[in-house]
């Protein structure tokens, strides 16, 4: 019987295979270029084994161990498949990550470097596509976001790496894509999450907008010394949607009037800057 098969019939597996195995050959398949394997059936099982209490602690920090590793496979590449298995590795981790919120079993060394590891992929990425044509979701940006998102909400988080977390996401939001395309599959708005969840942990408002403003001066240093190059035009777009896409979650939520109208001056100020 296919992996395939197994999965679909998740249920009556459980009943009748050693889940050992099954997790191993999931993990061993986790980057699969099959997206109905990786997306649909791997990634979804991986989300009822963790979230329903079907597996040990053991089992649970063996998945963990190896998606961490696997979050550095290839590392820096761009434009092959390891992508997929750094993307969903980074998911499974989410799952593992948000039920220690609940159980609290990782130790606090594994935890540390969990959160760690959650940051400096989010860095280290450089393959940022979203949906890939005959082989589905990459997504690796939106992906790390969630990541990132939800090693910041958990408890142990350290406020001291607040800095680090929004120095990455800047990162993020100028990175260069290989087909020279701005990010198209919301990976901004997964981006806000992460920033939101800074606040929620003690991030200032007054913090928030020095970083809003220092995300516009980095983008005009790109202006001043490319001009109106793809290259800039690619990165304004992503800057700009980023900035307005936060700027409408603050308002939905009624919060930080003050950095909402400093987002509101950097968007005119690039309005009249490209325009008038």
């Amino acid at each position: 019987m296919t992996l395939k098969s197994e999965l679909s019939n998740l249920e009556k597996t459980l009943q009748s295979s050693n889940i050992d195995d099954l997790i191993e050959r999931m993990l061993n398949n986790i980057g699969s270029i099959d997206g109905e394997l990786r997306d649909h059936l791997i990634y979804t099982s991986f989300g009822k084994l963790i979230l329903e209490d079907y597996l040990t602690i053991k089992q649970m920090n063996h998945i963990l161990e190896v998606c961490l590793r696997n979050l550095f496979l290839n590392i820096g590449q761009k434009g092959n498949d390891s992508v997929f298995t750094r993307s969903f590795s980074s998911l499974v981790i989410v799952l593992v990550v948000k039920k220690d919120r609940e159980k609290h079993f990782l130790s606090d060394e594994i935890l540390k470097q969990t959160i760690l590891d959650s940051i400096k992929y989010l860095k280290l990425e450089e393959d940022i596509r979203g949906y890939v044509t005959g082989k589905g979701w990459a997504h690796s940006i939106a992906h790390g976001a969630d990541l990132l998102t939800e090693a910041i909400s958990h408890p142990k988080f350290n406020i001291n790496l607040s800095d680090l977390c929004l120095e990455t996401v800047k990162l993020c939001l100028f990175k260069d894509s290989t087909i020279e395309l701005p990010f198209v599959d919301e990976e901004e708005e997964r981006l806000i999450f992460a920033v939101e969840a800074l606040q929620e942990k003690g991030v200032t408002e007054g913090e928030m907008g020095d970083w809003v403003i220092k995300i516009s001066y980095e983008l005009n240093n790109v202006f001043e010394k490319e001009g109106y190059s793809l290259a800039f035009s690619r990165k304004k777009s992503i800057i700009i949607n980023f900035l307005r896409g936060y700027y409408f979650r603050l308002l939905y939520k009624n919060k930080c009037l003050n950095l909402r109208g400093k987002i509101v001056d950097i968007l005119e100020q690039w309005q009249k800057k490209m325009y008038n």
